[in-house]
């Protein structure tokens, strides 16, 4: 049996420490030097004086008053010396099995194993806090206790288990730190709703490229994220998603065959338990723990960014990707930013095709989609190509393709040259998809009455009720007159037989006006415009000896 350890070892450079600063507490009212501090930190590990714990976490408090402020080099050295050395501490009690309380100890052996678990969870707290902790400037201290809370989950899955056969992943400690990473003040929101923080951006290094800091990190969060809706505020709950955003917009390691998942690195470097290879243990954590941070209130670059990568990374590993429908849906019918909208579309585009789901009055919010900010907005190619996809079938109704037809020619009129680029191809291929839409061109009535006036009710937002199908392609006339030559000429194919075949839509999906112009420079004439040659001495003719060249005007 090991002998038994006593807290108190007798005097040592711990208390003379305390009584050079004038103090008996826990915690230093001034800053040890670093000589101090490893011989405190010596005399735990030769000594077993474990009493000098005490005065080395208490000067946590004395670094964090005096780093809070203003910049101090000397104070966060002396911080990172002492958080090295705390750990080569703690890493020797690991190894020691000293953090264990085994059933063959006596009450005194187990009393100083509580404290010392204790101590030791005090350490850990302190790291986290700190990590938590907005300071005025990056500190590298907070790296340091970053790596050092990494280092001892790794030390803990080799000497906390409860025997020697068993695979444990430390889930306490780390889920301290990932709750510490995504309450951390450190950083800002960036403009596309992600976060800058410099703790969070070194931790994505190691989280990236180790399984079981993935698994752990969404099997953890489910319970914590609920309850901070809760207790949040609106900003709070912001800052919260921009990190865990920041951290999981990336690629992971899940795969589906339980063999690839052991051959993945693990930051650990041992197996996991059993359930870190459970693909739905993961998938349903997955899910659970995105819905709750997709309840948020998330400001609108947050709701851009989780969309543009919803339909490729986040529906495919969860266990049902329908649950995701009434936040499609909440996205789909936000009126504030006609963007949101339009990025929706490719996640409900994914849950109809492969879920089988149903989207009531899909085609009426898709018409009303349609606006003149529609043809500006940097996003316009995605839509286009959905809404080819949409109306491609041919069962649809000749009354519903007809709206979207007018609409698109009503919009190109007081549209850009960029946008009108798009649209005529895309009426050009919907009226070959579906002909009885022809008569849109070939309106007898309204080429004969004089007092024609156009039945299409551009307010109506029900596509089936426009009347558009009893209207006139005007509009298309009248972009044969258009400004840009490249339009006008594109627009003379409606006055043509419709023998072309459909446009190909990715040939004009991405032009603007820098496009544009770039086909006008790089344009090659077949012949040369004329040129004068002949020179003139004067701009007028002189009409007499006085020489008046303008009337008025004499020299």
């Amino acid at each position: 049996m090991a002998p038994k350890r006593k807290l108190d070892n007798g005097k040592s450079s711990s208390s003379k420490a305390q009584k050079k600063n004038g103090s008996n507490t826990e915690s230093s009212s001034a800053l040890l030097s670093t000589d101090e501090m490893q011989n405190l930190v010596d005399e735990i590990i030769q000594s077993s004086k474990y009493n000098n714990l005490v005065p080395l976490l208490g000067q946590y408090e004395v670094i964090k008053t005096e780093i809070a402020s203003k910049k101090n080099d000397k104070v966060e050295t002396a911080g990172r010396r002492l958080s090295l050395s705390l750990f080569k501490a703690f890493q020797h009690l690991l190894k020691e099995g000293h953090l264990v309380a085994k059933k063959s100890y006596d009450d005194n052996r187990k009393l100083v194993v509580k404290w010392l678990i204790n101590k030791y969870d005090s350490f850990k707290d302190i790291a986290c806090d700190f990590i938590q902790t907005r300071f005025k400037y990056e500190t590298s201290l907070q790296l340091d206790l970053l790596e050092i809370v990494l280092n001892l989950i790794r030390l803990e899955s080799q000497y906390l288990k409860s025997g020697s056969n068993d695979l444990f992943f430390p889930n306490i400690t780390y889920k301290k730190l990932c709750e510490a990473l995504l309450l951390s003040k450190s950083g800002e929101v960036l403009s596309d709703g992600s976060s800058d923080s410099f703790l969070v951006l070194e931790f994505i290094e190691k989280f990236a490229a180790n399984w079981d800091l993935q698994f752990y990190f969404i099997n953890n969060l489910n319970e914590v994220l609920e309850n901070w809706k809760k207790t949040k505020t609106d900003e709070e709950l912001r800052s919260i998603f921009s990190k865990f955003f920041t951290i999981m917009k990336g690629p992971l390691l899940f795969t589906q065959e339980v063999d690839e998942l052991e051959k993945q690195q693990t930051w650990i470097q041992r197996k996991l338990p059993s359930i870190a290879y459970k693909q739905s243990q993961f998938k349903t954590q997955y899910q659970k723990a995105f819905l709750q941070i997709l309840s948020y209130p998330l400001s609108v670059p947050q709701y851009k960014s989780i969309l543009l990568i919803l339909h490729k990374r986040i529906i495919p590993n969860m266990a049902q990707p329908q649950s995701i429908m009434d936040f499609l849906t909440d996205c789909y019918n936000i009126s504030d930013d006609p963007v949101i909208p339009i990025l929706a579309l490719n996640s409900l585009y994914e849950l109809m095709r492969k879920y089988n789901l149903e989207y009531p009055d899909f085609y009426t919010k898709l018409y009303s989609l349609l606006t003149p900010e529609l043809l500006y907005t940097r996003y316009r190619s995605r839509f286009f190509r959905l809404c080819d996809l949409f109306l491609t079938s041919t069962h649809l109704s000749a009354n519903l393709v007809a709206s979207f037809i007018k609409k698109l020619a009503r919009l190109s009129i007081g549209s850009s040259a960029s946008g009108v680029v798009i649209t005529i191809p895309f009426i050009y291929n919907l009226l070959k998809r579906h002909p009885t839409c022809m008569i849109m061109l070939h309106n007898t009535e309204a080429s004969k009455d004089e007092d024609y006036v156009d039945p299409y009710n551009n307010d109506e937002v029900d596509p089936l009720k426009t009347d558009a199908i009893h209207s006139s392609l005007w509009e298309m006339e009248t972009l044969m007159s258009h400004y840009h030559p490249n339009i006008a000429t594109l627009a003379k194919i409606f006055g043509e037989p419709f023998r072309k075949h459909s446009y190909n839509m990715e040939d004009f999906l991405d032009w603007s006006y820098l496009t544009l112009l770039d086909s006008e420079k790089n344009r090659r004439y077949k012949t040369m415009a004329a040129l004068e040659y002949e020179e003139f001495d004067h701009l007028f003719e002189a009409k007499d000896e006085k020489k008046v060249y303008a009337e008025g005007w004499t020299l």
